[in-house]
């Protein structure tokens, strides 16, 4: 009796593999998955079981047990090409590029016509920063397959991330209409739609501060396609502050361009800002923009950016029209989901009776805690000016803030909540006691169609760096502002 049964028992879980693939083929991933693992239990030698387990971890972000499985299976199987090829894709999306790539060229060795294995050395190469040579690879590929829709879809991607719309939407039309129903060719079109045509923006922002100082203020722009590789924005606001019983006004315009230039993207630009006060003279001068920025590979960018603009963020400001002259360096780096370092340094020099000078440096560093949109890690901001003279504006000869930051970002069909905040200590001049130093904001968002979004953004800070004080603060200080953002394609 007992043998009897364990027959059957075998005879059971020996059936369990065509039922695996079976529920795989109809996208039930999660009958799929438990049908493989009693497939494993009849027979742990079984190379499919642990192929498709470790493709479905890999679906799900489980990379690490992913790559687990992806061993055994070769191990099973070392020559297996399927196995190859998902074991390649999964180390490409934990970040180890190099061995990925290694492993595509290992089964282009033998299969040197392979469209998936040539897809993934090319999306791989992409993804390392190299957008010319994976724009060459995906063409070669394209040679052997044209009517690929996935190579097809790649040199599409590649060739927007290199700034070239125009020609984009051509190779994604191609993919489209050999896979219409492929939803990723059905975003990246749109998205090609959406960067080409004209748009429209405008924000809306209030705030005031424990000294009184208040402001609203309102930007709205106007952006087209210059041609292919070109963009074009005008922009026109205007900013109204109080002090008590002074207030000023600013107002103005301009324009800038952006164009792709090789791997980078260089944007000009030229405006005018009235400053305006009822206690001293009018002030107009000229503003200006110059940067260029850099992909060194798919999710990092630097950038290097000068700036003239008016410094009119009080009434105190703005009776006296100082301009601000700034040159920033900055960063951003996500090398893996969740992860996240930002940062930058710079100085600018403002037109005071000084000719004061500031120097300002931050970094950022944020992990995913867990798989639900949060993110946790330090933060450090330090800036000093040459002299602390009492112009109107907050100039420590050192200011230092480290804090530990919370990040929660979650998105619903098209709504999407952001909420921040951090707590840490600063001090604001040196030789000054350490203050605990916190703050918290809020963004609501909701979208509709591609590119368009309404937000309201909120947020309340102690930070001495949103005060006009000169020095160090007798009281608690409280810095509150409101804002809306509107954007939308035409």
């Amino acid at each position: 009796m007992l043998a009897f049964a364990s027959v059957a028992l075998v005879r059971l879980l020996s059936g369990q593999l065509p039922a695996a693939d079976a529920a795989f083929r109809r996208g039930e991933y999660g009958a799929a998955r438990a049908a493989y693992a009693r497939a494993l239990a009849a027979d742990s030698l079984n190379v499919e079981a642990w192929y498709r387990l470790a493709l479905l971890d890999s679906w799900d972000g489980e990379l690490a047990r992913s790559l687990e499985r992806f061993a055994r299976a070769r191990r099973l199987a070392p020559r297996d090409e399927d196995v190859m090829v998902a074991q390649a894709a999964a180390l490409s999306w934990a970040g180890r590029r190099r061995a990925a790539e290694a492993l595509y060229d290992s089964v282009l060795a033998r299969s040197p016509r392979r469209p998936d294995a040539l897809a993934g050395r090319a999306r791989v190469v992409a993804w390392s920063g190299d957008l010319g040579r994976s724009e060459r690879l995906w063409r070669a590929a394209l040679d052997s397959a044209p009517d690929n829709p996935e190579l097809l879809l790649g040199l599409a991607q590649t060739l927007y991330w290199q700034g070239h719309v125009a020609l984009a939407r051509t190779y994604v039309a191609r993919a489209r209409a050999l896979a219409p129903a492929d939803t990723a060719a059905l975003g990246l079109e749109r998205s090609l739609q959406a960067a080409l045509r004209p748009a429209i923006g405008t924000t809306v922002d209030g705030a005031g501060d424990s000294d009184n100082n208040d402001f609203i203020a309102q930007e709205a722009t106007l952006s087209t396609s210059l041609g292919e590789t070109a963009r074009a924005e005008l922009h026109a606001g205007w900013r109204r502050t109080t002090l008590n019983a002074l207030s000023g006004s600013s107002y103005g315009g301009g324009g800038s361009v952006s164009a792709a230039v090789g791997d980078a993207v260089a944007h000009a630009g030229l405006g005018l800002r009235r400053m305006e006060s009822e206690a001293g003279p009018a002030h107009t001068p000229l503003t200006a923009e110059l940067g260029v920025g850099f992909r060194p590979a798919r999710y990092a960018t630097v950038s290097v950016d000068y700036s003239r603009g008016a410094f009119d963020e009080t009434a105190v400001l703005i009776q006296q029209g100082f301009v601000i002259d700034a040159v920033e360096l900055s960063f951003d780096v996500s090398p893996a989901t969740g992860w996240s370092v930002s940062g930058g340094a710079g100085g600018a020099w403002i037109s005071d009776p000084t000719r004061n000078r500031r120097y300002l440096v931050t970094v950022v560093a944020l992990a995913p805690l867990g798989r639900g949109g949060l993110q946790l890690g330090p933060s450090a901001r330090i800036m000093g000016f040459r002299t602390s003279a009492p112009n109107g504006y907050f100039a420590p000869d050192r200011f230092t803030v480290i804090e530990g930051r919370v990040v929660y970002a979650v998105q619903r069909e098209r709504w999407g909540v952001r909420g921040e905040g951090g707590v840490g200590a600063q001090q604001i001049a040196v030789g000054a006691p350490q203050q605990t130093e916190w703050h918290i904001g809020m963004t609501l968002s909701r979208g509709w169609g591609d590119h368009n979004e309404l937000a309201l953004v909120g947020a309340i800070t102690n930070s001495a760096a949103a005060t006009s004080a000169a020095g160090p603060r007798p009281g608690p200080f409280r810095y509150r502002s409101l804002g809306l953002r509107f954007t939308q394609g035409l």
